[in-house]
């Protein structure tokens, strides 16, 4: 295994690499973890939460299943499928939007209408265990910043 200075000196494209392939392994030993802790919750998969989330922020009004995709950056037929997931255990509804006869609203029922404040602190708990408690705040701060340059 290379050492840090080593892999610091390797051409850029190569570095590229290990950071891709690097998130990939996070992303799959973080991500089971976060889904098994929310499954006791109702939460069959991490992506849910951001979806209710997403959906409570949006009001009254109801959040588009179009906006929903772009803001999580979900291809539609992934968001198609969580969403029919989401509304058959009792968590949102779909409407279709006055508006725009081709697009759908989507709603919190009244079950997930305080899933946010119930779910939450079970979920920040796990987010410290398995990230906070692994980086300090300056370096929790820099891969923050450096992952949302990936995606915005």
């Amino acid at each position: 295994m290379k050492t840090y200075d080593e892999i610091e000196t390797e051409a850029e494209d190569k570095l590229a690499s290990r950071v891709w392939f690097h998130l990939m392994r996070a992303h799959r030993y973080l991500y089971p973890r976060f889904e098994r802790s929310l499954r006791t919750h109702g939460i069959d998969n991490p992506v849910w939460y951001e979806i209710l989330l997403e959906v409570e922020r949006a009001g009254e009004q109801g959040a588009k299943a179009s906006d929903l995709q772009d803001h999580l950056h979900m291809a539609q037929f992934s968001m198609s499928r969580h969403i029919a997931r989401m509304e058959k255990k009792g968590l949102i509804e779909r409407r279709p939007d006055k508006e725009d006869g081709r697009a759908q609203l989507i709603f919190l029922t009244p079950q997930a209408a305080h899933a946010h404040e119930e779910i939450w602190p079970h979920y920040f708990k796990i987010i410290q265990q398995e990230i906070g408690e692994r980086l300090t705040k300056k370096e929790a701060f820099e891969l923050f910043k450096l992952l949302t340059k990936l995606y915005e």
